[in-house]
């Protein structure tokens, strides 16, 4: 027998995608935005009216790998998996 062929049409998933970027002050700030993938064409839309991108922190990077608040993981230069350790910064006074 033959394979089922595809439904056509708009195969939406969405995605969260989180980045840190790196301030003046030496501080991060984490940045999350939701993201809507069309898996048919691989397209990568975000709509920014109904999603806008949400901003957190001030985070310090930190090596302490027993008290973060956040953990970033990379692939370093040998392409072993590394990570990255954030702790978020009290604001107040």
């Amino acid at each position: 027998m033959g394979s089922k062929a595809r439904i056509a049409g708009y195969d939406r998933r969405d995605e969260l995608i989180v980045t840190f970027r790196r301030e003046d002050n030496g501080y991060y700030t984490k940045l999350t935005k939701k993201m809507a993938r069309d898996f048919n064409t691989g397209a990568i839309t975000h709509l920014k009216r109904n999603n806008p991108v949400v901003e957190e922190g001030p985070y310090e990077l930190t090596t302490s790998t027993d008290s973060y608040d956040d953990k970033m993981e990379y692939e370093n230069f040998e392409g072993q998996r590394d990570f990255l350790y954030f702790k978020k910064v009290s604001t107040e006074a």
